[in-house]
């Protein structure tokens, strides 16, 4: 096994350059060895912060450093499949933000063209590295709730996001595809049960004049074995960022997260004050980094991507669902056609 692995990250924005900073001073197994972003300054100034010795403009060029031994995608929704098919002509493997794409058609090109290539797809849902998380999965694994049979999750922002991001990288619409994808995935994962119908519902009370998205959305969830989901959407609470999930069982329940960031609460004479999360890239930082420290370990010990482009499919497929439950106001039964 070699010692360290040579890394490429396609994206340099807010998640990326946390990511590239990751990967260059707190991963001692990777060496963060080129940076591809179209915007040329960034790059090089993300390059000159890290110390990294190269710098493109395209995946395609990144993929093909003979250094880079594998990908970290984090660009655009609609750029992924593009970076994951140069990581794959190139035979590298690919670490990929979610959403794996933003059509089930490219989703699949992007599977079969890794399957084919040999090459490890890995999906960034990095829920599944937080502690918290954790804990639930192995609570419900255990049997101490019983068998589950309803999930219920609130994922909130703090602001709202600017009208102008296209609907693959902002709430598209209701989040359904940037935000509760990831509340579709945890599902998914945290019931080990397949969604069978879907149904959603939206509305836009304060921020009407807008052409995309939603103020709150609401996602219904049926799964194969019978349990349901109840998946909210909400665009911005103002209070901070604040994601819960409970998992109720027959015999007990899993509450996971709080809107509190920290657990000092000050009292005086206007009341209890307590600091909410302000950014989601607070609430996870730690997940983010265990998520790559693993997913670098299991690349460089040859084994299998935790979470796969097929696990990355499913959420996709629920999300895409949700979209057309939305649009239609009925029901959408899974798998799509």
């Amino acid at each position: 096994m070699s010692k360290t692995l040579g890394v490429g990250v396609v994206g340099v924005g807010l998640l990326g350059r946390q990511h590239a900073t990751y990967l260059a001073t707190q991963i001692p197994a990777a060496r963060l060895v080129a940076i591809a972003d179209p915007r040329a300054e960034i790059a090089a100034e993300v390059a000159a912060a890290l110390n990294v010795p190269r710098t493109y403009a395209t995946a395609e060029e990144l993929a093909a450093d003979p250094d880079v031994e594998a990908l970290v995608i984090v660009s655009s929704d609609d750029a992924h499949i593009d970076g994951i098919l140069a990581a794959a002509t190139n035979r590298k493997d690919v670490f990929c933000e979610k959403p794996i794409t933003t059509t089930l058609a490219d989703a699949d090109r992007a599977i079969v063209s890794c399957d084919d290539a040999g090459v490890r797809l890995q999906i960034g849902f990095m829920r599944q590295y937080d502690a918290a998380y954790i804990a639930a999965k192995r609570a419900i694994e255990s049997g101490a709730i019983g068998t589950p049979v309803y999930y219920k999750s609130a994922h909130r922002g703090k602001e709202n996001f600017p009208d102008s991001r296209p609907a693959s990288a902002g709430c598209n619409p209701a989040g359904f595809l940037s935000s509760n994808i990831h509340d579709y995935n945890d599902a998914r994962w945290l019931l080990a049960d397949e969604a069978v119908e879907v149904t959603a519902t939206g509305t836009r009370i304060v921020t009407a004049e807008a052409s995309n998205g939603v103020d709150a959305g609401v996602t219904t969830i049926k799964y194969s074995r019978g349990a349901l989901a109840d998946i909210e959407y909400i665009s911005t609470s103002q209070y901070g960022y604040d994601v819960r999930a409970e998992i109720v069982g027959d015999k007990g329940t899993v509450f996971i997260g709080s809107p509190q960031g920290t657990g000092c609460v000050v009292a005086t004479a206007a009341g209890l004050q307590q600091p909410a999360m302000d950014h989601w890239l607070s609430r996870f930082a730690d997940a983010y980094l265990v998520e790559l420290t693993d997913w670098v370990k299991r690349m460089l010990a040859g084994d299998p991507p935790y979470i796969t482009g097929r696990d990355g499919r499913a959420a996709l497929e629920i999300a895409i669902a949700a979209q057309r439950a939305y649009a239609s106001g009925g029901t959408i039964r899974l798998p799509l056609v």
